[in-house]
């Protein structure tokens, strides 16, 4: 019984292991994407709550004012 050639050397599990790697990564880059576009979102979100507040804090000074 002869060992095919890829067992033999390990081509075969260089080949697998490179697969596997490339998906990783693949998989780690979409997800890196969607962590960027989440942290704009607070970011922008952040900003709004920023700005309504000082909206509030303007309106109760005009309101404490009158």
């Amino acid at each position: 019984m002869a060992i095919p050639l890829g067992q033999w050397s390990g081509s075969d599990a260089t080949k697998e292991l490179h697969d596997t790697i490339k998906e990783f990564n693949e998989a780690s880059t979409r997800q890196t994407r969607h962590l960027i576009i989440l942290t704009w979102a607070i970011v922008i979100l952040t900003i709004l709550m920023l700005i309504g507040l000082g909206v509030q804090i303007y309106l109760a000074w005009i309101a404490l004012g009158s």
